[in-house]
């Protein structure tokens, strides 16, 4: 359907060397998409898989939060595409740290990636938006709050700040054809971790706490994914998503 497709946009996609970044960028290369990606890791695999798909594939390895990482990025971007139509941000990071534990170290670093370089980046993407007067769309990673967990407090504040964010700046640029969502995401098989135990194993007592019954996977966010990056969710903005399998159904 021609409201889905993707042909001659650009997506900025950060975390995208594994887990759901890597997923979702396939996704959106499958529906015609060029792709920048950002990551700290190896992305020469996604790099093929994408071109596979008869789109164009740069990416730059690349610490977001790095002092004027995001300036560099921008700059590379611009000059690999000339524009830029949807930015993931899907960078991220998870420290299982007892509430009381928590050192202003741990604080810093997971805030820093999870937080503070999500707004820096969404804030040069949507100058980028302005300047180009055409609009575009923001998709931010969010997360559910596990219920009898005490030990991912940093995490879940960060999530918070994610949500707050997503609202916030959707608020007030919605005005100039600029939709910001975020996908809650619940306990993947894909790029998280919250349903790990101690040993590295899958909890699977977590899983009488999912209507569904079951993990997901990166198949459950597909679709969501192609509408919020699509001209169909045009007048979706600041919506907060969950993809929980009614994890958070209360």
């Amino acid at each position: 359907m021609k409201r889905f497709d993707l042909h001659g946009k650009v997506a900025l996609v950060s975390g995208c060397s594994q887990g759901l970044g890597y997923a979702c960028v396939l996704t959106l290369a499958r529906h015609g998409a060029d792709i920048f990606g950002v990551s700290i890791g190896d992305d020469s695999n996604l790099k093929k898989e994408v071109e596979a798909y008869g789109v164009q594939y740069h990416g730059i390895a690349l610490s977001l939060t790095t002092p004027g990482a995001i300036d560099t990025l921008m700059k590379e971007v611009l000059a690999a595409y000339g524009h830029v139509d949807i930015l993931l941000n899907f960078a991220g990071i998870m420290k299982k740290e007892q509430t009381l534990c928590c050192d202003e170290a741990c604080w810093d670093s997971l805030m820093d990636v999870n937080l503070k370089a999500s707004f820096f980046l969404s804030q040069a993407v949507i100058k980028q938006f302005q300047k180009q007067g055409h609009g575009g769309k923001i998709i931010n990673a969010s997360g559910i709050l596990p219920k009898e967990y005490d030990s991912y407090t940093l995490y879940c504040i960060s999530k918070g700040g994610i949500d707050a964010m997503t609202k916030s700046l959707a608020a007030q640029f919605a005005h100039e054809d600029i939709q910001i969502n975020a996908i809650r995401f619940g306990f993947m098989t894909t790029g998280t971790s919250l349903q790990t135990a101690d040993n590295g194993h899958y909890d699977h007592a977590m899983l009488s706490h999912i209507p569904a019954g079951r993990w997901g996977s990166y198949k459950d966010v597909d679709g969501l994914l192609l509408l919020l990056a699509s001209p169909a969710a045009n007048y979706m903005t600041g919506c907060i998503i969950a993809i929980d399998g009614g994890y958070s159904i209360s």
